[in-house]
């Protein structure tokens, strides 16, 4: 069985390539047959025998139709002419050469081996059994007949009952591997698709828990941290994060995937300012129009990956001031957050952080994204995250 292919397609391509071998060997039997009577000819020039080879022409020309197109008319008229090729040959040998032709002649034989191997012409396996087995019967009943006809007795033959029993072993055999394989292929594409699911259900969790800590973890310490009453932008904040969070609206990736550039300068001048909570300045620097070029989810991560380092650089810095400079080419879209506090050693920070790890290079990976992060004691930290840009007509090449 054709390893892979769904189980239609591999009975299709099994079934296909076992035709086009019997044809195959069909043709060599007919072939055979001609260079058998072309030699009884040459040895035997006072017997007239080539109007045998008449009755080869159509049975190949039928064989090679039934190669190229098949089809369930072409494959009777092949067994049909077929049979009466036979019943012709028969006679013709027999009246030529002036003496009784056996059914068990290797002449005959070769002609109803080719009426045998006419598989089929559909998809099915069992259904070449049948059409296999009534070459056999129409081989063996146009050689009765003309033996019949010529007053010749008729005797088994067993090469020809061999070779059916062959035949039909082995497409029987074909027919069962196809069954019992096709549960596996079964399980395969179950296991495929319970693995796919997996996939996206890691992704939308990662989404998730960025989402968690970007919002209610960030809310939680600006509230512990903050000793006078919340301002009203950061009040705002709060419950536009709440609403982000019971509506869900953040798994709605159907998202209109243009907006105009000043709507998203300023969502992101919103995220920032959220984030810094009124205890970092920061200052934003962006080429114009930068931001355009991303998709409604990419930028949504991507805004809120650089929000998320700003709250970092609140939380961890120990630093009044950053800078978000962003920039952008053919194929991404980049920003660098800088801040000059007291940075960490990278190995001790980086790994396995909730921050960093999960909010920030996690949600960037599931947009193609990736951030870089350098730092040493005393000297700040800068963070670079990249997102590639999803240029029109990728997702349809994918597909």
């Amino acid at each position: 069985m054709p390893l892979g292919l769904p189980p239609h397609l591999a009975t299709r391509t099994t079934s296909t390539a076992v035709a086009r071998a019997g044809h195959a060997a069909a043709a060599v039997c007919l072939i055979g047959v001609g260079i058998i009577v072309v030699s009884i000819q040459a040895y035997l020039p006072e017997f007239v025998v080539w109007p045998a080879l008449l009755v080869l022409v159509p049975m190949i020309v039928l064989l090679a139709l039934l190669e190229r197109a098949p089809s369930t008319f072409i494959a009777a008229s092949y067994l049909i002419i077929g049979g009466l090729c036979v019943f012709w040959y028969t006679l013709i040998a027999s009246i030529q050469l002036d003496t009784p032709v056996a059914n068990d002649d290797y002449t005959i034989v070769l002609l109803k081996v080719a009426l045998i191997l006419v598989i089929g012409a559909g998809p099915r396996l069992g259904a070449s059994m049948v059409w296999t087995t009534a070459g056999f019967v129409i081989g063996e009943l146009a050689s009765f007949v003309a033996l019949l006809v010529l007053g010749s007795p008729w005797r088994l033959s067993v090469t020809t009952i061999v070779v059916w029993f062959i035949v039909v072993g082995l497409l029987a055999v074909l027919r069962i591997d196809l069954l019992t394989s096709r549960d596996s292929q079964i399980e395969l594409y179950r296991a495929a698709r319970d693995e796919m699911l997996a996939d996206v259900r890691r992704t939308f969790e990662a989404r998730a828990t960025a989402l968690l800590h970007d919002t209610v973890l960030n809310q939680l310490a600006v509230i512990t941290t903050t000793q006078r009453a919340l301002s009203p932008v950061v009040r705002a904040g709060i419950r536009a994060d709440l609403a982000l969070i019971v509506g869900q609206e953040w798994f709605d990736v159907g998202e209109q995937a243009v907006r105009a550039a000043g709507e998203r300068s300023q969502r992101l001048r919103a995220a920032i300012d959220e984030a810094a909570a009124g205890v970092v300045t920061v200052a934003l620097t962006a080429d114009e129009g930068v931001l355009d070029v991303l998709d409604g989810e990419a930028f949504d991560e991507f805004s809120r990956a650089i929000a998320q380092c700003v709250a970092n650089v609140r939380r961890h810095a120990d630093t009044d001031t950053a800078d978000v400079v962003l920039g952008g080419s053919d194929t991404e879209v980049s920003a660098m957050v800088i801040d000059d506090g007291r940075g960490f050693v990278l190995d001790e920070r980086t790994d396995g952080r909730l921050g960093v790890g999960t909010s920030i290079v996690g949600r960037l990976e599931t947009i193609g994204g990736s951030a870089v992060v350098w730092s040493q004691p005393g000297k700040g930290t800068s963070v670079l995250l990249r997102v590639p840009v999803r240029i029109p007509g990728d997702d349809e090449g994918a597909s």
